[in-house]
C-alpha cells in the first residue's frame, strides 16, 4: 500500500503535477456551512430557516422508496400467485387441470421426480412469502417515517406561526 503511494508521488513529479498539501484547509464557505449546521438551535424559526432542515423536511426520497417497495410487492405478489398455481397443478388441486393426468402416479420414477419438483416449488413459494413479508414490513416502516416527518413538519410550522403571532 505504501509503495503505491510512493509510485503515485514519483509519477506526479515526472509529469510535473503539483503535489497536494497533506492536510489542506477547508474552503471558507465549507467552514461556514459546517459552523451553520452545527450551531445550537435557538427557536423553531431558527430551525426552519436552516437549509438542511428544510431539505430534510421537503425531500421526497422516502416517498420514492415507498413507491419502489410497492412496485416490488406487486411484482413479487404476481410471481407468488404463479408459483401457487403451479404447485396446485402439480398436486392435482387445480380445478382447471384436475381432469388431466399430467404425471403417471403409478410410474415410480415419474412420481419421485414430481415429489422433488413439488419440494423445490414449495421452497420457492416459502422464499417468495418471506420476501413479501419483509418487503411489506419495510414499506410499513418507511410509510410510518413519512407520516412522522409530516407530523413534525406540521407541528413545527404551527409552533412557528404561533411564535410569529405572539411577537
Amino acid at each position: 500500500m505504501r509503495a503505491s503511494a510512493v509510485d503515485k508521488e514519483a509519477s506526479d513529479q515526472l509529469l510535473g503535477l503539483p503535489s497536494p498539501a497533506p492536510h489542506a484547509p477547508l474552503p471558507r464557505d465549507t467552514e461556514e456551512t459546517i459552523k451553520e449546521a452545527t450551531r445550537p438551535l435557538t427557536d423553531i424559526p431558527d430551525a426552519l430557516g436552516r437549509s438542511h432542515v428544510q431539505k430534510s423536511l421537503s425531500n421526497n426520497l422516502l416517498e420514492m422508496i415507498a413507491w419502489d417497495l410497492m412496485e416490488t410487492l406487486t411484482a413479487e405478489n404476481e410471481y407468488n400467485q404463479h408459483i401457487r398455481r403451479f404447485l396446485n397443478i402439480l398436486l392435482g388441486d387445480d380445478p382447471d387441470t384436475a381432469h388431466m393426468e399430467l404425471i403417471d402416479v403409478y410410474n415410480v420414477q415419474e412420481a419421485a421426480h414430481r415429489d422433488q419438483l413439488v419440494q423445490l416449488v414449495q421452497e420457492s413459494l416459502s422464499r417468495s412469502d418471506e420476501f413479501l413479508y419483509r418487503i411489506s414490513k419495510s414499506r410499513d416502516k418507511v410509510t410510518f417515517a413519512i407520516e412522522q416527518r409530516r407530523q413534525l413538519k406540521r407541528r413545527m410550522q404551527k409552533a412557528n406561526d404561533d411564535q410569529i403571532e405572539h411577537r
